[in-house]
C-alpha cells in the first residue's frame, strides 16, 4: 500500500496498475501536507491515515479488472479508419494528443521513417516510467509521423529515446509538481544537413525541424511512458515545450558542447536535460570583456538564488548551461577567456555565507550544509569549516556550468538555463546514421 495526498490518488492508481498492482491500495492524506502545522499533521494521522491503513491491510482488496491495452501498444496493427479529422477526433479522445492536429502515422509514412535507420522495428530502446511500457523504433517512428517530423529525422528521434531512457536522465521524474520540460540540444553536422535554426529566435516555435522534434518529444512522453496530466503528469503548473535548442558551431569561437562532454568532432550528438528555470534574456553592456564576464556572472548569481530552492538542485552534480550570443563568446574569447576560465570565474563569484545557504535549505525542510556533507548530498568541501560567514558556491563545481553558443549574431543577450538537480540530469547521446 502507499499513502498520499489528495491530488496524487488518481496518479497513485495509475501507477500501480502500471506497475501490474490494478488493486494497489491507498491511504489519502487530506490536503497539503507541507503546509500544515505539525501538530495538525500529527493529528490527521492519528484520526484519519493510521485507520485507513488499518482497514486497508487488514480487509480484502477488492480486485480490479485489468483490460487489455489499446492496440496503439501492440505494434503495427491498424487501430482507427477515416478521413484526417476522423483520426484527430479519435487520438484526441483517447488524449493521444497534444492538444493540436497530428498527422496521421499510417502504415506507409512509418515504413518511411523504419527505412531511414537500420534498426530493426522491435528494437527495445528502453522501459519508460510510470507506464513501463518498451520504447521500440517503430513507436518512435509513429509519433515522429504525428509530430511532423521528416523521415530523414529518425536517427535524431533514436538518439533522443536512447537519452532519456537512460537512468542517468530520470525521466521517471518528467511529471513532478515542478513541472519542468526536457529540452533537446543538438550539435554537429545533423545541423545543418537536417535544416536546423542556431540563430535567431532559436528557442521559438517555427522552423520545422527545431519545432517538429520537440513536439515529438513530448508526444513520445505523453503516449509510450504514460505523462498525462492528471494521472502520470503532476505539474502544479508545468512549462512550455521547446524546440530543440541546436548550437551555432560556426560562430563559437570555443569547442562545441558536444566535444566538452566527450564526444568527437564530426559527430553529431543530442543532449537531454530538464529546463527547470530559464532567465530573463539579459543584456550585457560593458565595455571590456572583464567588466562583460563579471556583468554575465552578477546575472548568472541572482538566476540561481531566484530559481528553485537549494534543496532542489543539490545532489551528486548539476548541469546548468549558460546561453550566449555569438557576439558575447566572441568579445570574452577576444579578451583571452577560455570556456574554463569563464566557468571558474562564475563559480567562484557565485557564492554566498554559509547562514545564508543553511537558511535557504532550511526553508524546504533539509539539514545545514555540514549535515548535508554528512548524508553525501553536498561534497566535503562544502563543510571545510563551521564558520557561518564561509562562502559556499552555487553549484558543486566549475564544470557544471556548461556553455553554449547560438542565437542572433550581434544580439549582446545570454541566458542561464537551470538544470532541475537529479530530475532530468542531462544525458547525451551520439546520433547513429542510417
Amino acid at each position: 500500500m502507499t499513502i498520499v495526498v489528495n491530488d496524487f490518488l488518481v496518479s497513485a492508481k495509475s501507477t500501480g496498475k502500471a506497475a501490474g498492482l490494478p488493486d494497489i491500495r491507498v491511504a489519502v492524506y487530506p490536503g497539503a501536507i507541507a503546509v500544515h502545522p505539525l501538530e495538525d499533521v500529527k493529528k490527521n494521522f492519528r484520526e484519519i491515515i493510521f485507520p485507513q491503513v488499518i482497514k486497508l491491510l487488514t480487509e480484502p482488496a477488492a480486485r480490479v479488472a485489468v483490460s487489455a491495452r489499446d492496440a496503439a501498444a501492440k505494434g503495427n496493427e491498424p487501430v482507427f479508419e477515416g478521413s484526417f479529422e476522423a483520426v484527430n477526433d479519435y487520438f484526441a479522445a483517447r488524449q493521444w494528443t497534444d492538444g493540436l492536429p497530428i498527422v496521421p502515422p499510417t502504415a506507409e509514412k512509418v515504413a518511411q521513417f523504419l527505412a531511414c535507420t537500420d534498426r530493426s522495428p522491435d528494437d527495445v530502446l528502453g522501459a519508460l516510467h510510470p507506464s513501463l511500457r518498451s520504447a521500440t523504433v517503430r513507436s518512435v517512428a509513429i509519433h515522429g509521423v504525428m509530430a511532423g517530423c521528416f523521415p530523414k529525422f529518425m536517427p535524431v528521434l533514436i538518439a533522443i529515446i536512447e537519452a532519456i531512457a537512460d537512468y542517468r536522465f530520470h525521466h521517471e521524474d518528467t511529471g513532478s509538481s515542478a513541472g519542468w520540460a526536457p529540452l533537446i540540444i543538438l550539435n554537429g553536422p545533423a545541423i545543418k544537413l537536417l535544416g536546423f535554426n542556431s540563430g535567431t529566435g532559436v528557442l521559438r516555435v517555427g522552423n520545422r525541424a527545431n519545432t517538429s522534434v520537440g513536439r515529438f518529444l513530448r508526444l513520445y512522453l505523453r503516449n509510450v511512458a504514460g505523462f498525462i496530466p492528471g494521472t502520470g503528469d503532476m505539474a502544479t503548473f508545468g512549462r512550455p515545450d521547446f524546440p530543440v535548442l541546436a548550437e551555432a558551431e560556426d560562430a563559437n569561437p570555443w569547442e562545441p558542447l558536444s566535444i566538452t562532454r566527450g564526444f568527437k568532432p564530426g559527430e553529431s550528438v543530442v543532449t537531454v536535460t530538464s529546463m527547470g528555470v530559464m532567465s530573463f534574456q539579459i543584456t550585457a553592456v560593458a565595455q571590456s570583456p572583464a567588466s562583460i564576464l563579471e556583468n554575465i556572472a552578477l546575472k548568472v548569481k541572482q538566476s540561481l538564488l531566484a530559481g528553485d530552492p537549494l534543496v532542489m538542485t543539490f545532489g551528486s552534480e548539476l548541469a546548468h548551461f549558460l546561453l550566449l550570443s555569438p557576439v558575447l563568446a566572441r568579445t570574452l574569447a577576444e579578451g583571452g577567456y577560455s570556456k574554463k576560465a569563464i566557468q571558474q570565474y562564475i563559480y567562484e563569484y557565485s557564492r554566498i555565507p554559509a547562514r545564508e545557504f543553511d537558511h535557504w535549505l532550511a526553508l524546504q525542510g533539509a539539514a545545514a550544509a555540514c549535515e548535508c556533507t554528512k548524508n553525501g548530498s553536498l561534497p566535503a568541501h562544502f563543510c571545510e569549516s563551521d564558520d557561518p560567514q564561509r562562502m559556499l558556491p552555487l553549484f558543486h563545481a566549475p564544470e557544471e556550468l556548461q556553455i553554449i553558443v547560438a542565437g542572433t549574431a550581434e544580439r549582446n543577450r545570454f541566458c542561464l538555463i537551470q538544470n532541475n538537480g537529479s530530475q532530468g540530469l542531462a544525458t547525451s547521446k551520439k546520433i547513429e546514421s542510417q
